[in-house]
């Protein structure tokens, strides 16, 4: 049953709350024309009949003849008075009694009572849904899942106990919403949950674990839960859960590899086997301002250069690619050659001081990644964390450009900026790097739309919660390896297809045609090889390891999981053909040996075209 608060609550958004500007405007008009009524009232029984009467007297004679109640108590005895009263009388008819009633039952009534009708939240799915994806919990991560989900095609709906937010989900942004309490378990019923292919909780934890429990009790359909607190997780499993996501955690361990920037080994983003991800910042190696050729990187630590980041612009290197002081360079390699490079640049572990601003869940994440590092830091809040014993803060506004000179920051080589708001993440950013412009900044954006202001703020890196909550779950929808580089860049794996078996890489045209590069390749007993050459031939039983965004990850399974298919139909095809010519040639044999005993004048003519036809077939 829904609160009349939940219902005045629709007149306070979209067109509605244009609406009332509308009103507003209106009964201003009213409200001056009642007032000039009065002072005219007053004026015409003054002069007209010597009769003297109050400001709020004529306020009251002017809403009485214009409501035409008519109490008769006050009324003109003049021409000009009997005119004037019949005006007010006609303008209050016209204004008060026509078009104010109109205008409400248009404006207001008549919509809301449609939008009543048309959008009624459904209750249940159809009892043959299955494959379906259920979501329970609407955040930012959420939403960008949901965008995900719908490029890909696959099915999705979405569970709330909120029946105005369900209402707006489906009016505002066309999604496909069940209105119920999660943890019910006739509407856990109601939605399939036995046939869907997996289920998303991204609740609170407390009702994630009742979620969970309730779906077991049903059925064993796979459960990912975005884990709060990560001494929750074991909870969480125990409750049923197939995968338990300490995103904050998570989120604080990619800031915290971003915010180093000595000593090769303390840069590696993510792993596949033995192949090593790592970033290493261009300034103060020898590396400065050389092309990628003059670096000559490959040939004197054997790891490849895969990309350039240049304040958040990711780019896919080439030979004659200049590496300036503010770029970044994505590298692959073994571990031997992380430590060549640590050689190279002159760099050891240790040597470096990083500042984290914010101590909430993700700031203490990210303490914890460089205490294991280790990594020395310093932490400022405005508040101590009282859920944290592990660190201790400086107490401080870390907006105060004078309290980050005292605390050193120009001393800083990395900076982790962890607030839950962005506009003050955006300003720590710009404030910081005017102070250090060497300095690797790092930071958290809470919302998506606000990456790119980050990033025009000068920040190095920015992770989004809500693209690495969107980007695991994906994952784990897939059952894909991929490594999330940043916001739109993975590197994950694929078999080689099968209509580019035996085909060089510059034959397959991949990046052309996908824009995915080949990182690496995979060769049963045979070690990783790193940025195959042009010329590399693929063969049966390798696996692809490729570098691209989202999008172009979908497009190479698009163009080559049906690449197998189209070999099956084009093999079919040419045995089809084969057949017929056999046929062709048959009939010509035939037709050839019935003419040369009957004398059959058209044989010539027959055999030409049988000739040509089986030309054709050829």
């Amino acid at each position: 049953m829904k609160t009349i608060s939940a219902e005045l609550a629709y007149f306070l958004r979209g067109r509605a709350r244009q609406n009332l500007k509308v009103l507003w405007y209106y009964s201003v008009f009213l409200l001056i024309m009642i007032l000039a009524y009065a002072s005219i009232f007053r004026y015409l029984m003054l002069h007209l009949e010597g009769r003297e009467f109050s400001f709020i007297a004529g306020v009251y004679w002017a809403i009485t003849v214009m409501t035409t109640l008519g109490f008769g108590d006050i009324t003109f005895h003049t021409d000009i008075g009997y005119a004037f009263a019949a005006l007010v009388t006609i303008s209050g008819v016209v204004f008060l009694l026509i078009i104010l009633p109109f205008g409400l039952v248009s404006l207001f009534l008549a919509p809301w009572i449609e939008q009543r009708l048309r959008y009624r939240p459904s209750f249940s799915l159809p009892p043959e849904t299955e494959g379906h994806v259920l979501v329970f919990g609407v955040n930012p991560t959420a939403r960008v899942l949901l965008r995900n989900l719908e490029s890909r095609k696959i099915p999705f709906v979405v569970i709330t106990d909120d029946y105005e937010k369900s209402l707006r989900l489906e009016e505002d942004e066309n999604i496909r919403v069940v209105c119920g309490s999660p943890t019910d378990v006739k509407v856990l019923e109601r939605v399939r949950v036995n046939s869907a292919r997996y289920v998303f909780a991204n609740l609170s934890d407390k009702d994630n674990i009742n979620l969970c429990l309730t779906i077991r009790s049903l059925c064993q359909t796979p459960i990912a839960a975005v884990v709060e607190d990560p001494d929750h997780i074991g909870l969480t499993r125990l409750s049923g859960a197939n995968k338990a996501i300490p995103l904050h955690r998570i989120i604080g361990r990619y800031l915290g590899i971003r915010s180093t920037t000595c000593g090769a080994l303390a840069h590696v983003i993510d792993s596949f086997g033995d192949l090593q991800i790592a970033e290493i910042p261009v300034y103060g190696t020898p590396f400065v301002d050389l092309t990628l050729e003059q670096a000559q990187i490959r040939q004197q630590t054997g790891m490849t250069v895969i990309g350039v980041w240049e304040r958040g612009t990711f780019t896919v290197p080439q030979k004659d690619t200049c590496l300036g002081s503010a770029s970044l360079i994505v590298l692959a390699g073994t571990r031997d050659q992380l430590k060549k490079m640590e050689k190279l640049i002159g760099e050891q572990e240790g040597d470096e001081l990083v500042y984290i601003l914010g101590h909430g869940r993700i700031g203490c994440a990210a303490a914890r990644f460089l205490d294991r590092k280790p990594v020395p830091y310093i932490l400022i809040d405005q508040e101590e964390n009282l859920h944290c014993e592990d660190h201790i803060a400086v107490i401080g506004d870390a907006t105060n450009r004078n309290l980050l000179l005292k605390s050193g920051i120009e001393q800083a080589k990395g900076l982790i900026i962890t607030t839950n708001d962005d506009s003050t993440n955006v300003f720590l950013t710009l404030s910081s790097r005017n102070s250090n412009p060497h300095m690797r900044i790092v930071a958290r954006a809470n919302k998506e739309e606000n990456v790119a202001q980050l990033y025009a703020a000068g920040a190095d890196f920015v992770v989004s919660n809500a693209s690495v909550g969107a980007s695991i779950l994906m994952n784990i929808l897939e059952s894909k390896e991929s490594i999330f580089l940043t916001e739109g860049v993975t590197i994950f794996r694929k078999p080689v297809p099968q209509s580019l078996i035996g085909k060089t890489i510059e034959e397959t045209r991949l990046r052309p045609k996908t824009g995915c590069s080949i990182v690496a390749i995979e060769r049963p007993e045979i070690d990783l090889q790193l940025a195959p050459a042009p010329e590399t031939r693929l063969t049966s039983g390798c696996n692809l390891m490729l570098i691209g965004s989202p999008d172009q990850e979908k497009q190479f399974v698009d163009i080559y999981s049906s690449g197998k298919g189209r070999g099956q139909r084009g093999a079919a095809e040419g045995a089809l053909n084969t057949v017929v010519y056999l046929c062709v040639l048959l009939l010509t044999y035939v037709s050839t040996v019935g003419s040369s005993k009957t004398g059959d004048p058209h044989r010539e003519s027959r055999e030409s075209q049988c000739k040509g036809m089986a030309s054709e077939q050829s």
